[in-house]
């Protein structure tokens, strides 16, 4: 075995540039190593954090930005075949092209195969990558509302993009898209996440971006399957339950799946949902207390192996979404979901162990032994049919890499950038995704005081700034809600003025945070229920016209019919720090620029509960 790993290193760890569609890593079927090989290659780990001296009262929040020889050796002696990064390991360009090169260059001179390096950089609220390195963009339900005028072009245009600048700094899968059509108005973890809640329209940009993401080198992974778009549950804190009808699970849910595994561009990768559906899979399992719940999609073997790949065909690499999620990791060990993750028929299992420390990495090798032992006893075929897959994967989207360039080189190269395009072709898409929900008559605004009520101090500095370059004759002031103030003493409210409240009903998800990690730091702001109160009484009695700027989900206009005389909608409210500008928001500057020339590009993507007599405006 060793004689073949200095083989295997000379000729595909060297040569990797040029040869690596002549290396399909062979593996030996009576070989114990060749197992544990077979094993790494399926496993998918997060570095987010790591902690040499670890008080094990104290949470680990130290970011992995640079490799340390304990996880090259995780790396290398486990034969691992990805890893995810986060926000927290992505700090600029230089610290992040020398830790995926790092990471890649234990497996070259391990002679491993190289490593899949995946990210979540959806746009919009899901991106990791700081603003300064890739822009956000407005994120899918923005895609969604521009997609009337704009058709698929804005999404292609955001997936080229991106792909390029992940591809550039070493990244070879992006998390992205969600195909999830949201026809829930309470979904607490899709919403803006969806393009919306037509299955027609969501696979058409889904498959856009897809085929825009793929054709930039870049592996694309459909999520979230059979379908997170109507629940009520976070499936990072709990097990969501979706009880359709077949009919409806077939014309809703899976349609976006089937069209786009169907298409010339079928994605790489397909992420499964920790999700219930019990018209798929009604079949039980018992937890280590003793309740019988329905088992997960993830580890179902009706949904991925007969439905996934016997009814829709899929042949790509499904991989599980994250396994430390409370939808899971409530009803299932560690070892336990990796092993029901795999009998299902998925072939990488995501995030399945937290290495945060030396500790863990001790408790990681007893884990990768209690895999091996387990599955030892499992028919061979199968696992190398997947590994098989994995292999197809890596060779299509890591032949090309080139270590020719120095990093050097290859920094300047991702530095001199068409920064001006990509803020550009963010503006471009704020524009186009700004929709109007209702107007009483009262629009365009040429009051020339604004009084604006905003989620937090940043959105304060963004919209005074884009109101002043708009406007310079205009005044205005702003109250943060993030922590609710007293209501303002009557004479606060001029009668020169407009009332602008900016909302982002719901709160963040955790997977807008960035993981089950966050769940620990997630700083305590106003409850949106008690945010919406205190607008509401504010906002009682008020003679002055009253704008109801969702910036986040549209749902909850509805909550306000009666306070507001206008509603918008804009899908996004990123703000950055602009050297020149200050603060700025393209989401909130477009917001402006329509309130007062009353044009509005955009098309709900999703129903907004609506009076009928407002429905007529």
């Amino acid at each position: 075995m060793q004689r073949f790993r200095t083989l295997l290193q000379w000729f595909c760890g060297g040569a990797l540039a040029l040869a690596i569609s002549a290396c399909s890593y062979p593996v030996s079927r009576d070989d114990k190593a060749s197992l544990e090989y077979l094993l790494g290659q399926k496993l998918m780990l997060d570095l987010r954090y790591f902690c040499h001296q670890h008080d094990t009262e104290q949470v680990c929040r130290q970011p992995l930005l640079k490799l340390p020889e304990a996880l090259a050796e995780v790396l290398r002696r486990g034969q691992i075949g990805g890893v995810i990064l986060f926000a927290d390991n992505i700090q600029e360009t230089r610290q992040t092209m020398t830790l995926i090169d790092d990471m890649q260059q234990v497996m070259r001179e391990a002679g491993l195969p190289p490593l899949l390096i995946a990210v979540d950089q959806e746009g919009g609220r899901v991106a990791r990558l700081p603003e300064d390195m890739l822009v956000r963009f407005g994120g899918n339900m923005a895609l969604g509302a521009s997609a009337a005028v704009k058709g698929t072009t804005l999404a292609t245009q955001v997936a080229e993009l991106q792909a390029q600048r992940l591809k550039q700094l070493g990244f070879n899968v992006n998390f992205a898209p969600t195909v999830d059509v949201n026809i829930n108005p309470q979904n607490p973890v899709i919403n803006v996440r969806s393009y919306g809640e037509s299955p027609q329209q969501v696979a058409r940009l889904g498959q856009a971006t897809v085929a825009a993401l793929q054709q930039q080198g870049v592996a694309s992974a459909l999520k979230h399957f059979p379908g997170h778009g109507d629940t009520l549950v976070d499936s990072h804190i709990g097990l969501p339950r979706v009880d359709h009808d077949r009919a409806t699970i077939d014309a809703v849910d899976l349609l976006p799946f089937q069209q786009i595994i169907a298409s010339a561009s079928a994605p790489a990768l397909l992420m499964t949902a920790h999700i219930q559906y019990p018209q798929l899979d009604s079949s039980t399992f018992v937890t280590d207390d003793g309740r019988q719940i329905i088992v997960p999609a993830t580890m179902s073997r009706a949904i991925i192996t007969d439905l996934l790949r016997g009814d829709l065909g899929y042949q790509g690499v499904v991989i599980s979404d994250a396994l430390d999620m409370a939808g899971v990791a409530q009803y299932y060990s560690p070892l336990q979901a990796t092993l029901a993750t795999f009998a299902a028929g998925v072939d990488i299992a995501l995030m399945p162990f937290k290495l945060r420390n030396d500790d863990d990495i001790e408790e990681f090798w007893r884990f990768q032994q209690q895999l091996v032992t387990a599955l030892s006893q499992q028919p061979r075929a199968e696992l190398e049919q997947s590994l098989a897959r994995i292999n197809a994967l890596k060779q299509r989207f890591l032949a090309d890499v080139d270590h020719s360039h120095s990093l050097q080189t290859r920094i300047e190269a991702f530095e001199t950038r068409d920064r001006a395009f990509e803020l550009a072709l963010q503006d471009h898409l704020a524009s186009a995704a700004t929709t109007l929900i209702y107007d009483t008559g009262v629009l365009p605004l040429t009051q020339p005081h604004w009084h604006w009520l905003m989620p937090d101090a940043l959105r304060c500095q963004a919209a005074l700034h884009a109101l002043a370059a708009e406007k310079s004759e205009y005044s205005a002031d702003c109250i943060s809600l993030a922590h609710l103030p007293s209501l303002p003493e009557e004479s606060y409210w001029r009668d020169d003025a407009v009332i602008i409240v900016g909302d982002i009903t719901p709160a963040h998800s955790l997977a807008e945070l960035g993981g089950m990690d966050d769940i620990h730091t997630a700083r305590p702001r106003a409850t949106a229920a008690a945010r919406q109160a205190w607008l509401q009484q504010a906002l009682t009695g008020r003679s002055q016209v009253v704008v109801y700027a969702t910036l986040r989900s549209p749902y909850s206009a509805a909550d306000f019919t009666d306070y507001a005389d206008a509603a918008t909608a804009s899908f996004d409210y990123s703000a950055f720090q602009d050297d020149q500008a200050g603060v700025t928001s393209p989401a909130i500057r477009a917001l402006v620029q329509a309130l007062l020339n009353n044009d509005w590009p955009g098309t709900l993507p999703v129903t907004v509960s609506l009076p009928a007599e407002l429905l007529k405006q």
